[in-house]
């Protein structure tokens, strides 16, 4: 009888081995990869998360900043590790970008991974001008742009500060001038000199420069305004109607093929991390808005946003590397 039994529970445990794995997991410390330099938002509000839900283990969530590529470098690493839920991404919105800016990708964006969160989505971009630009308005920007040359800075080709004044151009029908820098650091410093006219920023690098007088802030890029600004008409209210544009946003994804059990235990972990009040707190401060999804959202989100991107991108006249 104890022979049975034993044969029984040996049977059970070769049969379901990812289901084991699972059960026991984590048993030691999760690799989250972030394709970004340390100090920026997405690594900050990463060790925000992370510092949290390693309380919440007991194991650690340990940050490795893979930066290189404009996030490919991170994504492939992710893409081929083991499905066992130690090796994860931290990505923003450039996850959807890349398959309209690389003609070979060393992974499929969609399929190659396994959507585990939506975290994070920031609601706005701010459009911000330099001081000595005759400009106080989004229709004094697109009128001086069809008078003449606008530029606008951004932190790299195809990124969403880029879209998001590429798609200006699309719907005013005008054509400001893309200047690309290494960082959006070196982006704002150019307007604040007056080397470029003006450029869209995420609020946690506007919002000090904009109190400073160091730059003007003339709109918004959401469709609604945003409660730290509201004085701020939306881009759609300043002069181009229909333009709506998010501030990005931040998931967490897996390999391929990573267990449900492992999804879910993932899923539940953030998502209560971010309801910890001074989480919550430290995340909106950033000008975040908290989501915490189920899987099924972030694969909806960034199945419609890479096809959005593709279509953006053409109208732009960028050609894929």
């Amino acid at each position: 009888m104890r022979r049975r039994a034993f044969l029984a529970a040996a049977a059970g445990a070769t049969l379901l081995p990812g289901a084991a794995r699972a059960a026991e997991y984590p048993d030691r410390p999760i690799r989250l990869l972030v394709p970004f330099s340390a100090g920026g938002a997405p690594d900050v509000a990463a060790r925000i998360m992370a510092r949290q839900v390693s309380i919440q283990l007991g194991q650690g969530v340990v940050i490795e900043n893979r930066t290189g590529a404009n996030g490919i470098i991170a994504s492939e690493m992710v893409a081929k590790a083991r499905p066992d839920g130690y090796n994860l991404l931290y990505t923003t919105g450039s996850h959807a970008i890349n398959p309209s800016l690389y003609r070979r990708l060393p992974y499929d964006t969609e399929a190659d991974f396994t959507p585990i969160s939506l975290l994070l989505v920031a609601p706005a971009y701010i459009l911000v001008v330099n001081n000595e630009l005759p400009v106080r308005s989004v229709a004094d920007l697109v009128a001086r742009a069809r008078a003449g040359q606008v530029t606008f800075g951004s932190p790299g080709v195809g990124n969403s500060i880029h879209m998001a004044a590429e798609g200006i151009n699309q719907l005013a029908g005008v054509s400001m001038v893309h200047v690309p820098f290494r960082g959006a650091t070196q982006a704002l410093e150019a307007v604040v000199t007056g080397q470029v006219d003006c450029m869209f920023l995420n609020p946690l690098a506007a919002l000090p420069v904009i109190n400073e007088g160091r730059v003007r802030a003339i709109a918004v890029s959401s469709r609604e305004r945003f409660d730290k600004l509201p004085e701020l008409p939306t881009v759609a209210e300043g002069g181009v109607p229909g333009y709506e544009m998010e501030g990005g946003w931040n998931a967490l994804y897996g390999p391929p093929a990573l267990p449900a059990a492992i999804v879910t235990r993932l899923v539940e972990e953030f998502r209560t991390a971010t309801r910890v009040p001074e989480v919550r707190a430290q995340l909106e401060e950033q000008g975040n808005r908290v989501v915490a999804s189920d899987p099924e959202v972030l694969a909806a989100k960034v199945g419609s946003e890479v096809r959005k991107f593709a279509a953006l991108t053409r109208a732009a006249g960028i050609e894929p590397q």
